[in-house]
């Protein structure tokens, strides 16, 4: 049932195409961030070897900037609304209501603030002082539009960027659009922009944004604004640098694609990231590309913030009767339970090896030589653990 709701609507517009070109000609620190990291993302991606099942876990926190109202009403929406958003995007990327990829990365409202305190991974403020949000909403970089300075807003709320992902839920957007999100730039106003109204489980705007947050572009990306087919001599570097999304213009979602090019059509017009309806998958390639940020910055610190359950903040990082610990390590890991002559395998999260060593019951093994980061280890099983140091 649910999924048949997912096939009545078109995506909802989002300005993130708008506000990237923007700065692309207008700041030169966010596009060489943005020009690098499309350079390192491919290398990732042509030698990236990561092995199956490592699910990777975001905190994230909403910021309500809302109109003075009650908590609960209008823009000012609850806490359940929320959270079934944030479920909508798990449900979404984990493949949980879909007919695509299971992207391995999952979201949790931060349960600890920036002081370690308990949180609800939501921040609530007025911001109906702020000159032109009432009226206007926030300006997303539009110099044409008049509503509140983008910056001024996020002041009201903003935890850091480099240990949570920042998502403003807000009144509205200047000119009309549902939503934005920036590519991974690092810079103080880098997170998603949603309208209160879309920031719901059963929109796929959060999921599409959140996509834009970790590098996708739109399937439809390099169409000159519906106006031709994007280019695919080069799927890797062309359009949405995916292979496996067909190019298409940002109108054509029928049954037939109008633009000839790799891929599957499929995986363009009922992709998360496209403008059509019945939208209901991220696709394999897609995933490579998501997973590629989080191994270098701005996002990679995203990971060593590990307080979303089962990421590893307990002490203890157990498979079995194995047991290793503490998690995270300062210098040296104990591994309990491992049957003598069992070989464990320490790589970064490229898939480089760092590390071999033979282990036998009660093992120890020094990682104090490593640079702070996030590991895996492999034991003899071929189950891996995350350690985080």
């Amino acid at each position: 049932m649910f999924g048949a709701l997912l096939r009545t609507h078109a995506q909802e517009p989002c300005a993130t195409d708008f506000v990237h070109q923007q700065l692309m000609q207008t700041d030169a620190a966010y596009r060489n961030q943005i020009t690098n990291l499309g350079i390192e993302i491919k290398n990732i991606i042509d030698h990236q070897k990561k092995s199956a099942a490592t699910v990777y876990m975001i905190p994230v926190v909403v910021h309500v900037i809302h109109l003075g109202e009650p908590v609960g009403t209008g823009t000012n929406i609850s806490d359940s609304q929320i959270q079934g958003a944030i479920d909508g995007i798990n449900n979404r990327w984990r493949n949980i209501i879909g007919s695509g990829a299971d992207m391995e990365v999952q979201f949790c409202l931060a349960p600890l603030d920036t002081g370690g305190n308990p949180s609800t991974g939501i921040v609530r403020v007025d911001g109906s002082g702020v000159p032109n949000y009432a009226s206007m909403g926030i300006n997303a970089n539009n110099p044409g539009c008049g509503g509140a300075d983008e910056t001024t807003i996020k002041n009201l709320s903003r935890w850091p960027v480099s240990d949570y992902y920042n998502i403003w839920v807000v009144s509205a957007i200047c000119g009309g659009w549902s939503g934005w999100a920036y590519y991974p730039w690092g810079g103080q106003n880098d997170g998603a922009s949603i309208k209160y109204s879309s920031m719901t489980g059963s929109s796929t705007l959060p999921s599409h944004e959140v996509g834009h947050g970790f590098f996708l572009y739109h399937t439809f990306e390099g169409d000159g604004g519906n106006v031709s087919c994007p280019a695919d001599t080069n799927c890797s570097n062309n359009g949405d640098h995916v292979c496996d999304t067909q190019p298409h213009k940002q109108g054509d979602c029928g049954a037939a694609n109008p633009c000839i090019g790799s891929g599957t059509w499929d995986n363009s017009r009922f992709n998360y990231m496209s403008y059509c309806s019945g939208l209901d998958r991220f696709s394999a390639g897609q995933k490579a590309r998501v997973q590629a940020p989080l191994l270098v910055p701005p996002r990679a610190s995203l990971l060593l913030n590990a307080i979303c359950p089962g990421t590893g903040i307990d002490e203890y990082s157990t498979h079995g009767n194995i047991s290793a610990y503490p998690n995270p390590v300062t210098s040296v890991l104990k591994i309990d339970g491992l049957k003598e002559n069992s070989p464990v395998t320490i790589t970064d999260m490229r898939g480089k090896v760092l590390l071999k060593k033979i282990a036998g019951e009660n093992f120890s093994i020094d990682l104090s030589s490593l640079e702070k980061g996030v590991y895996i280890f492999y034991f003899s099983s071929g189950v891996k653990k995350i350690v985080k140091m």
